[in-house]
């Protein structure tokens, strides 16, 4: 039996990250950049308005004062889309809507409404009385003000969101290359498992960690390939295995990895000629957790068959793989004050189901709920976040700090 952290080191040891692929933008969302990119162009690409109103030059309003204002000929009307073709002289403006592109000589632009307009009888200014003084630069948003072109905008290894998509679109990303989505295979292994369980079927139970496992999987971008249910048949698993294994990155399986009679995962994988990288790790729940790796390199999970168990080992070992795969840097977990004493084994980490919330001072607190037993779901719907304490302390006192880690992967507080 091995730590937590030297389970997490094997993990970060033995994954490789998938291969960088070229992607149209459009279908870039939850992958992964597998290169620095740049910006390809200045945003804005020009000098433009952020409000209606007129453009003129600064220095024609210098000492404009409500009993001294400055006059000002309307020469034209500038639009968004339109090309910067008006050039007033000194002492004269054009119109101007938000967008459009400063004209040649003009360095400011005064809201329409903060002037008095004269206009004719179709409704066109003709003159403009500025009342105040107008700095240069006032309501202009300036050629690459947001982005120039060459600046970074994405580092290697960032999971694009569409707020990235939203950076790329503008500085001229339209494909990229990425890393691609990882594709699992779940199997559920058990003879006791059904889809639907009927007040006859005695001795059987609902399947949960199937739809719980596919469900996470969709929820965090990645792809589900395959879905098994096996009994406790040997041939009938290394069927299942070896139909997943070329369908899938990741094969994902639920129960038989402890030491029963039925607990066939290890054998099964060793005769598909397959190496276990580690098999129980020093935490709770989820001891039995195995890692291995799969002839042709493909990856494989043993998760035990408790429901919290397969929680514990999806969320803290296979979302590491999957991240490792993405080449994403590794998750950073946040302090907070336990609200609660905690005792657990010395030699074990400890995860538990748990709510976190900011106190009336701005701290961040965490409270387990009862009910901690690996077979209990019930808790887990109560709760936003996992406590973890690591193998030291048997005893967590309150205020006390643990580290809490979010119920699905998030970019909030990362690097």
């Amino acid at each position: 039996m091995i730590s937590f952290a030297d389970a997490l080191a094997l993990i970060d040891a033995t994954v490789r990250p998938l291969r960088a692929e070229s992607r149209e933008l459009a279908r870039a969302t939850r992958t992964s950049t597998a290169t620095n990119i740049e910006s390809a162009a200045d945003v804005p690409p020009f000098a433009n308005a952020a409000m209606d109103g007129f453009a003129l030059r600064a220095a024609d309003t210098i000492g404009a004062r409500p009993d001294a204002p400055a006059h000002l000929d309307i020469i034209g009307i500038v639009a968004a889309g339109d090309p910067p073709g008006i050039a007033p002289p000194p002492g004269a403006a054009a119109e101007i809507m938000t967008g459009a592109p400063i004209p040649t000589g003009c360095d400011a632009v005064i809201q329409i409404e903060r002037v008095e307009t004269e206009q004719d009888g179709t409704g066109c200014s003709l003159r403009i009385t500025v009342s105040e003084a107008v700095s240069a630069g006032n309501n202009v948003r300036a050629a690459g003000e947001d982005f120039v072109r060459g600046q970074p905008v994405l580092d290697a290894g960032t999971l694009i969101e569409p707020h990235d998509v939203m950076a790329l679109a503008a500085t001229g990303s339209d494909r990229i290359d990425c890393r691609g989505v990882p594709r699992i295979a779940v199997i559920t292994t058990g003879s006791e498992l059904s889809e639907h369980v009927t007040p006859d079927d005695t001795g059987t139970i609902r399947d949960s960690n199937g739809p719980y496992l596919e469900s996470f999987i969709e929820h965090i971008g990645a792809s589900v390939s395959r879905r098994l249910r096996v009994g406790d048949r040997p041939n009938e698993l290394r069927a299942a295995i070896e139909t997943c294994r070329e369908a899938a990155d990741v094969i994902l399986t639920t129960g038989g990895v402890s030491a029963g009679r039925y607990d066939l995962i290890p054998d099964a994988i060793t005769r598909a000629g397959g190496e276990i990288v580690f098999h129980k790790v020093a935490i709770r729940p989820g001891k039995p957790v195995l890692f291995a790796r799969l002839a042709g390199g493909k990856l494989m999970f043993g998760l035990p068959g408790n429901p919290i168990a397969a929680a514990v080992g999806l969320r803290f070992f296979v979302m590491p793989a999957l991240r490792r795969l993405q080449g994403l840097r590794p998750e950073r977990f946040h302090a907070a004050v336990s609200a609660d004493r905690i005792h657990k084994r010395a030699g074990l980490s400890f995860f538990g189901k748990a709510r976190a919330s900011v106190d009336a001072d701005g701290r961040l607190r965490v409270h387990l709920l009862p009910g901690q037993e690996s077979f209990k779901i019930q808790p887990l719907t109560e709760s936003n976040c996992w406590a973890i304490v690591p193998e030291g302390p048997e005893v967590v006192e309150p205020g006390d700090l643990v580290r809490i880690a979010p119920l699905y992967p998030t970019g909030f507080l990362q690097d």
